[in-house]
């Protein structure tokens, strides 16, 4: 019994430490991605908005090409 308390507790700190990773690392990403662009005001906003869609549409495309592979 004790042994599944100290595994749930375990689980539960790792998958926070997941999440903050990748919400900091894509947070600094995103900040900083703007200064890597040499355009002028919307030109340079561009570049976060082309980076979250590729997220955003290349996330499901890359499960799906996981699950088709397993399978």
């Amino acid at each position: 019994m004790l042994k599944r308390l100290i595994y749930a507790i375990i689980l539960s700190l790792i998958s926070v430490l997941t999440v903050a990773v990748f919400a900091i690392s894509l947070g600094y990403i995103f900040y900083n991605l703007p200064t890597l662009g040499s355009g002028e005001g919307e030109l340079r906003n561009l570049s976060v908005v082309l980076a979250g869609m590729s997220i955003l549409i290349g996330t499901p495309i890359m499960a799906y090409l996981a699950v088709k592979y397993i399978k």
